[in-house]
């Protein structure tokens, strides 16, 4: 019987919280007509690359220092 009242509660919050999650997504942002959507806020070039390298470094050294 135990099982039976769980599975009912389980399915009440399951409900609640998909209706409650659909209506957050529905909201929408609106901005005004004057933004410039043409220029990024920051401009992303080459530390792209010098990231990459970073962490590749980084991963390479820690798996070299885990098999010692």
């Amino acid at each position: 019987m135990k099982n039976k009242y769980n599975i009912k509660r389980l399915c009440f919050l399951v409900c609640i919280i998909s209706t409650l999650s659909i209506a957050t997504t529905q909201a929408q942002i609106i901005f005004p007509d004057d933004v410039n959507d043409e220029s990024p806020a920051a401009p992303i070039d080459g530390f792209i690359g010098l990231g990459i390298a970073a962490g590749a470094y980084f991963g390479i050294r820690k798996k070299m220092a885990s098999k010692k």
